[in-house]
Parts: C-alpha cells; structure tokens; sequence
C-alpha cells in the first residue's frame, strides 16, 4: 500500500510538472519588421518562460499603399482573441507616415488576413472581443483630438459600427494598456491621462456599452484620481471583478507598483512593490499578461540606462490574489524585446 502511495504521488507531481510546461509555452510574442520597400514581413513567436528564448511559431505578410521612399517603423498595436483562437491586432505606424488597419491571424490554422482599408491617420488605443455577442471592438484616435469607438466585422474586418465619439478636451487623453472590457455586464473601464502644467492628472472613466444606440455619450463615470498620476498597466479578473493595476512613482525613485482597483468605485487598496528602478534608468515601457487558468500576471518591464542608452529586460512572474512574486529574472536571450507585443491564448 506504501508504494502504491507513493507511485501515486509520483504520478500527480508528473502530471502537475507536464502541466506546468504546457503553460510555460502559454505566451506569444508577435512583431512587425521594419522596411523601405515591400512586400512587408511579421512574425509571432512563442514565448519559452524557463529559458527566456522567443521559439519561432509562424511568419505572416501584409501590404498597403506605399507612396513615399521614407521607412516605415510599423509596430503591433493592441491585441484581442477570440473563442476560436483568432487573434486580431492592429498595425500601425510608431512614428513618422500614419498607416493604420486590422490584421487577424488563425493561430492553430496559421492563416491570416488583413483589412481592406487603411487608414492614414491616428492608432488604436485597445481592442477587445466579446465572447458572449462576439464582437470586436476599439477604440481610435483621430489627429490626437478626437476618439471614436467603433465596431469591426470579424469576418472582413470592416469598420460596421461607430459607438461614441469623444473629444479629448472633454474626456482626457487614453493610455495603451490601461483599459479593461467587463463582458459579463457590457462595460469598459479606463484610466486617461491630462496634463495639467506642470503635472499630469489621471482620470476615472467609465462607459456603459448597454447604452449603445440609446444614447451618444456612453460615459456615466469621468473624476480625478488622487495621489496617483497615471498607470502602466491594467489587468482583470472578471471572476472577482477585480483590477490589478501599476503605476510609476514619482521622481527620484521611480519604482513600479501594483494595487487594486475596485472598476466600480475606482478605489486602490493594497500597494506593494513590483520592481524597482536602479539610479540612471528609465522604464520606457511595462506589459502586463495575465493568464486566468493559472491566475498568474506576466510582466515584461523594459528599462534604459540613460548613460550608455542600454536596453534592460526583466520577467517577473507574480500571483493575481496574493500579489506575491513567483519569479524574477533578467533577460538576455532576445534582442529588441520591447518591439514584440505579448499576449497569451
């Protein structure tokens, strides 16, 4: 009976350990190159967590109306999946000539498709899919002035519907990755930026998806946050309808941290520490990933130091309920990892 025991234990610590590096291959990266001349090149790549080692997955290619000898710097705008493993991004234009239009790629087919339009002004902000209507939806700016939210077929990836449109005067500047949809009860949560000289404001804003069709302004919530100046990041947990945000600390320390947001009251509960940023570095960019099956948050933090203008890469692995740190680790392994935009199926 004892070894019968322990074969059994045995076998659940296998079974738990294959479980364990089935997620590890959980994240993907996917990543436009950059050209003069077409036709133009992509490339998604999983994401191997114990060896810090982007593993090719698929190649894809796309087009658009090139009418100038500039080089275009095209980047992976916000990524959205849908029930059957499509993910669909936008690719835009970092700097330099405007392009923008939607890509979606099949990721167990290996096929992809791109839009008929594109557009030569603005970027998408966010993009989320609604398993329960399944719809896709973003929001874009217009020459950095004008919002609009809008539907797209997921079929032809045609613009189908506008939602709402939105000054940014009125309504504060929307920041990439500090966005989240509630599927469940039809409603986005953001937190925007305004700055007001010489400080940058962050503002609460709340708009209700019900109203579509009703009404034109879909905000029912717009106030200041307080002792916070803006985010990096927002992930959430639809289960505890629970936000686990960071945000930067002022200068001199700079330090990143996480708490809670409460997408109902816009309360921040439990500050804790996730990374702190070394003398002479900037943190350039923070993505955030979380995986609901293993209520884990992924975070890719890319700093600079400033002197020798180095790229630094660090992983960190942290628990959604607890915020307890799982994993830490600094990355070597993959050049120019800040241009690849993760996301997980």
């Amino acid at each position: 009976m004892h070894r019968l025991q322990l074969l059994c234990a045995s076998l659940i610590f296998l079974f738990c350990k294959c479980i364990n590096v089935s997620l590890a291959t959980n994240y993907f990266g996917v990543k436009p190159f950059q050209g003069y001349e077409g036709p133009f090149y992509g490339s998604i790549s999983s994401y191997n967590s114990t060896t810090s080692d982007l593993v090719f997955y698929s190649n894809f290619s796309y087009y658009f109306d090139k009418n100038t000898t500039d080089p275009y710097y095209f980047i992976s705008g916000p990524v959205a999946i849908d029930n059957s493993s499509t993910m669909f991004m936008s690719i835009q234009c970092d700097i330099g000539c405007e392009h923008l239009f939607l890509f979606a790629f099949d990721m167990e087919k290996k096929t992809y498709k791109q839009s008929q339009w594109i557009l030569h002004n603005g970027h998408l902000i966010y993009l989320f899919f609604d398993p329960q209507r399944h719809r896709l939806f973003g929001l874009r700016d217009v020459s950095k002035l004008t919002l609009i939210l809008e539907e797209y077929n997921t079929t032809t990836l045609d613009i189908i519907r506008q939602y709402t449109q939105q000054e940014i005067k009125k309504y504060a500047s929307p920041q990439r990755r500090c966005s989240i949809f509630d599927y469940e009860e039809n409603w986005i949560v953001e937190v925007r930026t305004r700055e007001e000289t010489p400080f940058v404001d962050a503002y609460f804003i709340k708009m209700d998806l019900n109203l579509v069709g009703i009404k034109e302004d879909l905000v029912t919530e717009f106030h200041l946050l307080s002792n916070i100046n803006s985010l990096c990041t927002m992930t959430y947990d639809i289960k505890r309808k629970l936000v686990l945000s960071t945000w930067q600390r002022d200068y001199p320390h700079q330090d990143i941290v996480m708490t809670y947001m409460n997408p109902y009251t816009s309360k921040l509960t439990n500050q804790t520490l996730l990374s702190k940023t070394p003398v002479a570095t900037e943190v350039r960019d923070v993505q955030a990933i979380y995986d609901p099956s293993t209520r884990q948050i992924l975070f890719l933090i890319h700093h600079v130091y400033t002197p020798l203008m180095e790229d630094q890469y660090w992983i960190i692995l942290v628990e959604f309920d607890t915020m307890k740190m799982i994993e830490k680790k600094q990355v070597n392994t993959i050049k120019e990892f800040h241009t690849w935009e993760l996301f997980n199926l």
